[in-house]
């Protein structure tokens, strides 16, 4: 228990000295020592038994070369875990003739992907990345380690002692409970790490498969008590999976969600740019004093640096601040707040059909509207991110993968 406090201690001195010193060399030196270097995740991933490509597609040639990084920036359709073939057949078709709509994003829990322990099940991923991939469109996986529902987010067999329970419960702002894996929990960490690996030993040279996103990083409030420690060695973590990601999908992008808690994400942030992960937020609110303050400046931080993927949820829609009434912006607004203040790479829109906004048909009018800009990425910010050694884009992917159309 002493050795677990010390060994605890040293990483959160870590965590803490990335904070004060920024993302200089021996920093990133220090970090990759004291966390999962990319050469060990590197031969981990590489160990993985049993991976294939997906269906139909050969490894990309283009990708081999190490740094380089698929590179597709634009404007995404979200669709969420419990959507099937009939929304993304219709999102698909409603954005298959305008070529800066990248491509989808689809939320996948946990649980959905490994049904029990090393039983893992991609026929959704697949299913839906060769719908993208048949219309010259890309995927993105929007990986869910939380849920703002109950008995979703983990596979069964991490509901014991062992992964302490392997989900905490948390109170959200609906009134309702939801869920966030117990990542202070080493044998929880190993397990969803090796998730993490798996999934990158399968679509890493993948042409179409866009890349990774790691939901948010906020904590959430517990319903039973969590203890300071607990908390503390969740973020360690964190940024250890983080790692790990990076270098399991070493030609693909990773996008990690940041928003709170403010103790912690600059130390997140640092560590993203130190490793050439992707920044991101799960919310575009265009007048919310807590973002302005704790979030957005990150944006200034990392422009250029990495990518910067960010995510107009149905809250966005609704209100101009979290937690807002009912106040739509309206979405020219949310376009050019996410082109302009948030310097975005890629837009996250969700496919949200609900009425009586039904928000979703508003977005596709501004897509559809002659005013709205004509270039590759419909406006957003295409250079190649300074982290990456070389970018490689849609059509040259694809050419040296031979599944060029």
């Amino acid at each position: 228990m002493k050795a677990s406090l010390r060994r605890l201690s040293m990483d959160l001195a870590m965590v803490l000295a990335l904070v004060s010193g920024g993302c200089g060399g021996g920093d990133s030196q220090a970090l990759r020592a004291s966390l999962d270097t990319a050469q060990t995740g590197a031969r981990e991933t590489a160990a993985v038994s049993g991976s294939k490509t997906a269906q139909n597609f050969q490894p990309s040639a283009a990708l081999a070369a190490p740094g380089n990084m698929k590179w597709n920036p634009g404007h995404y359709v979200v669709f969420q875990a419990d959507e099937g073939d009939h929304a993304v057949d219709s999102g698909l078709k409603e954005v298959e003739h305008l070529p800066f709509v990248k491509g989808i994003v689809v939320r996948a829990y946990w649980q959905q992907i490994e049904k029990d322990k090393d039983v893992y099940s991609f026929w959704r991923i697949e299913r839906f990345l060769n719908k993208a991939a048949a219309r010259q469109k890309r995927f993105f996986l929007l990986l869910s380690l939380r849920s703002f529902r109950s008995d979703r987010v983990a596979p069964a067999y991490l509901h014991t002692p062992y992964y302490d329970g392997g989900v905490f419960h948390i109170q959200t702002h609906k009134d309702s409970q939801g869920e966030v894996i117990t990542l202070w929990n080493e044998h929880t960490r190993h397990r969803v790490t090796k998730l993490i690996r798996t999934l990158a030993a399968r679509y890493n040279s993948h042409p179409y498969f866009e890349g990774l996103i790691l939901t948010e990083t906020a904590f959430g409030r517990p319903v039973e008590p969590v203890t300071a420690e607990q908390k503390t060695a969740y973020y360690v973590n964190f940024i250890r999976l983080d790692t790990a990601a990076r270098a399991a999908f070493a030609n693909t992008v990773v996008i990690q969600f940041v928003n709170f808690p403010k103790e912690f994400t600059p130390a997140i942030v640092s560590n993203l740019q130190a490793q050439g992960l992707g920044y991101g937020s799960p919310d575009v609110f265009m007048a919310d004093d807590d973002h302005e303050k704790y979030v957005y400046p990150f944006n200034d931080q990392v422009r250029g640096q990495i990518p910067i993927g960010m995510q107009v949820e149905s809250d966005s829609y609704y209100s101009p601040y979290g937690g807002g009434p009912f106040d739509p912006p309206d979405v020219w607004d949310l376009y050019e707040f996410s082109r302009d203040r948030l310097y975005s790479n890629y837009v996250f829109w969700e496919r949200d059909l609900r009425p009586p906004l039904v928000a979703w048909k508003k977005v596709l009018k501004m897509f559809n509207s002659p005013e709205f800009p004509a270039t590759p990425t419909g406006g957003l910010e295409a250079a190649c991110p300074s982290r990456y050694t070389r970018c490689v884009g849609q059509d040259e992917a694809a050419r040296a993968s031979g599944t060029a159309r």
